[in-house]
């Protein structure tokens, strides 16, 4: 963590020095607030689980959503860098090896993934426009640290082959995951001063495919047997789930 909070004032540090090389209209920098969404068609979503409305509903309207707000800065004529702050909550779904549910005939608990972290990113302007004009590639890398709770109490459930005392860090509990997307997109300019973006990005991140192997695998045994997975697992999957395709909608304020 302290590498990474390094590495991120030393690039935001470079970029700024870096930024008198280049401006718009005399302004070098850029706020933005930045939001991907993708469709959450085979997963609990954080939109729609909370409305009352038959399940179909909640299946195919419901989003994900990151909520990405972050600084820009312009350091040549056909470049920008920025860093920023990642935001993503979500219900989810799933079993672990470790734990026996009372009531639950899947074994399956639910629960709620929560995710802090930050970006870093380069964009580059292509064609004949340039920064912050027109269409733009854009490469990012991301960090997630996530917390995840399940909506189920320590007396509802059993140990499996783990002491009791192990139980409560099974339903509770946090961790890290980083990823890489590429963005296409195209910026535009409204009096002089507001940045309106739209985009799609495709990535993925490093983990959280664990849960789709073990699938895959279990479809292809021909005996059914307890998958080993744990609540962890499954709330990484479910950010991958909604990390590695989306569109991004974004407004700026190119500020000074």
């Amino acid at each position: 963590m302290k590498k990474i909070i390094a590495i991120l004032i030393i690039t935001t540090s470079l970029a700024t020095a870096n930024a008198q090389m280049y401006n718009f209209l005399g302004n070098h920098v850029i706020l933005n607030m930045e939001g991907y969404f993708s469709p959450a068609w085979i997963n609990p979503n954080p939109v729609s689980s909370g409305w009352d409305v038959d399940d179909a509903v909640k299946r195919y309207l419901g989003l994900n959503y990151f909520l990405t707000p972050n600084i820009e800065l312009m350091v040549w004529k056909k470049g920008t860098v920025g860093v920023g702050y990642n935001y993503y909550n979500s219900p989810f779904k799933g079993t672990d090896i470790r734990a026996v549910i009372n009531n639950s005939y899947w074994n399956e608990g639910y629960g709620n993934v929560t995710t802090h972290g930050f970006n870093v990113f380069y964009k580059q302007y292509i064609g004949d426009r340039f920064a912050p004009l027109g269409h733009y590639l854009k490469f990012i890398f991301d960090g997630f640290f996530y917390q995840y709770k399940m909506d189920v109490s320590p007396s509802q459930v059993h140990p499996n082959g783990v002491p009791y005392s192990e139980i409560p860090a099974i339903l509770e509990n946090k961790g890290s995951l980083f990823g890489l997307k590429v963005e296409y997109g195209y910026d535009f300019i409204v009096l002089n001063r507001l940045k309106l973006t739209l985009g799609a990005g495709i990535g993925t991140t490093f983990g959280g495919y664990k849960v789709m192997a073990a699938k895959i695998k279990d479809k292809m045994s021909y005996y059914s047997e307890p998958l080993e997975l744990h609540f962890d697992d499954y709330a990484r999957a479910r950010i991958l789930g909604a990390y590695w395709a989306g569109v991004k909608l974004g407004i700026g304020f190119i500020a000074f």
